[in-house]
């Protein structure tokens, strides 16, 4: 075949892929923050994701409020890597291991970031096997107590259910523990043979939660203000976890035969929206060389004012922060590595965010 028809077919190819991917990310969204996962192999090993700006990990046993069974560790525990990084994904992964009074032991990691309103994807690969329970879900930034406080559960699965994937809320009027949980399922095809994407939409009205793009669970704000029935007004984080048995997913019991067994994550991605503050009729307050920025970013503010600047890498590590009353700020960026950034410029009265590529 020739290499141009060659070159073309990729190219279409590649473009039709991504586009299916970017498709589910709704209109006036940029991206805020990610974790491509792809960081490359030293000396032929995997990357430990360990605890940095990024992520953080929750460790210890004691059932975790459901009588699971693992004992959760920071990362990597002796020789055994259970949030590891190779071949662009992350593995996550739950083993058979005696840690004090527990048998098994696994993973549970949060983002260092939260966030009010937005859309939030993984794409993943779901574990195998009766008595694994993985999920990707929030909980708020200043978590007091549950229910009061509310959780949000994008992605649950529990192995003895192959295919079929839950999204739920949890309130202090909305929950399991009184039969008045707010939820629903969706039977998939090859949950844990091929990677599926799993979303939520976010917004001051509603909670969307999707598969591939479905949109099979939403629960509307109710507009009365009571933080009983709609907790979800203020930042929250992200969580992974691979759980063992418990009240749901060891119901059926715990196959010994299946471990280790993996949660395999392609990526993390948050999104907001900045269609109602970029996207007026009235001139931009904030302008900048915000695209193919190679050795200077130039950051220009057309009213006086207190600025602040703040620039991040693709998986939310903060770069530089800036405050400053000059209506032109400058950020030498000759000593970062080549790649793709955000910028969120905020004037008080404009808030600009954008990606732009350090080349």
């Amino acid at each position: 075949m020739n290499k141009r028809i060659k070159y073309y077919l990729f190219s279409l190819f590649y473009g039709f892929c991504l586009l299916n991917t970017l498709a589910q990310v709704p209109s006036g969204y940029n991206i805020v923050w990610a974790d491509e996962f792809n960081d490359p192999a030293v000396d032929g090993k995997p990357i430990v994701r360990a605890n940095n700006d990024s992520w953080w990990y929750e460790t210890g046993n004691g059932g975790w409020g459901n009588n699971e069974l693992q004992y959760y560790v920071a990362g990597i525990n002796g020789s055994d890597t259970l949030a590891a990084i190779s071949n662009g994904t992350l593995k996550i992964k739950a083993i058979q291991k005696n840690i004090g009074t527990s048998q098994y032991a696994s993973i549970r990691m949060n983002t260092a970031q939260s966030w009010k309103y937005g859309y939030f994807e993984m794409r993943a690969k779901m574990p195998s096997g009766k008595g694994t329970w993985p999920a990707f879900w929030m909980l708020p930034k200043n978590f007091q107590s549950w229910p009061l406080d509310g959780e949000i559960d994008i992605m649950e699965y529990v192995g003895y259910d192959p295919n079929r994937v839950h999204g739920s809320i949890h309130t202090m009027s909305y929950n399991h523990s009184i039969g008045t949980q707010r939820t629903s399922n969706k039977i998939i095809q090859n949950a844990e043979t091929e990677f599926h994407t799993y979303a939520l939409l976010w917004t001051e009205e509603k909670i969307r939660i999707y598969v591939d793009g479905y949109n099979y669970f939403t629960f509307s704000n109710d507009g009365t203000n009571n933080k009983d029935t709609w907790p979800f007004n203020v930042p929250f984080y992200l969580k992974l976890n691979l759980a063992v048995g418990g009240n749901w997913g060891g119901s059926m019991g715990v196959d010994t035969n299946i471990f280790p067994a993996t949660y395999e994550i392609d990526y993390v991605r948050v999104y907001q929206n900045t269609t109602a503050i970029n996207d007026t009729k009235e001139e931009k307050l904030i302008d900048s060389n915000f695209n193919n920025v190679s050795n200077l970013l130039q950051v220009n503010f057309k009213e006086e004012g207190i600025h602040r600047l703040s620039v991040t890498d693709i998986k939310g590590r903060i770069i530089k922060k800036i405050e400053t009353t000059d209506l032109v700020s400058e950020i030498d960026c000759s000593g970062w590595p080549k790649g793709f950034y955000l910028v969120s410029a905020n004037s008080g009265k404009s808030l600009f965010t954008q990606k732009f590529l350090k080349y």
